[in-house]
């Protein structure tokens, strides 16, 4: 199930963001990319934003990614993730985040220049995947011998 899990990721290219300021609630429709292993998620965002500093706050998340564009409601996958944020401070990480960014997200590619952007990598830590109305699976993701 893993693997579905990791495909879906894989074929998608934007999810929902899920964060706080720890009392209330925030949700973006943000494009992300992710790492060979679907270990980690990457996001942009200008610093100036909701988000970010909900973020730098609270550093755990959840995202959904879902197949509502692609399928019939009754055969939608939905895929939760729960993470936590760490911001790519490495030029030269950010420099190719930002490559690859504008490479697959083209529509992007202006206001990736724009303003000041801030690139965050989301580690995974779990996936809930509904398949349909009435499959779940639930994985924990675990880095080596260590969970995360």
């Amino acid at each position: 199930m893993l693997d579905k899990m990791k495909a879906l990721i894989r074929r998608m290219s934007s999810c929902v963001l899920a964060t706080t300021d720890g009392a209330v609630p925030h949700c973006s429709l943000m494009a992300y990319l992710v790492d060979e292993e679907c270990e980690s998620l990457y996001l942009a965002t200008p610093r100036d934003t909701l988000k970010y500093r909900n973020i730098c706050h609270h550093p755990h998340v959840s995202l959904l990614i879902d197949t509502r564009g692609e399928t019939d409601r009754g055969r939608v996958m939905a895929l939760t993730i729960a993470g936590e944020c760490q911001e790519v401070n490495s030029e030269k990480e950010r420099i190719i985040i930002s490559k690859r960014f504008s490479a697959k997200h083209q529509h992007l590619k202006d206001f990736l220049q724009k303003h000041e952007m801030a690139f965050v990598r989301i580690v995974i830590k779990n996936f809930l995947l509904l398949d349909g109305p009435d499959q779940s699976h639930h994985e924990n993701i675990k880095l080596g011998s260590m969970d995360i």
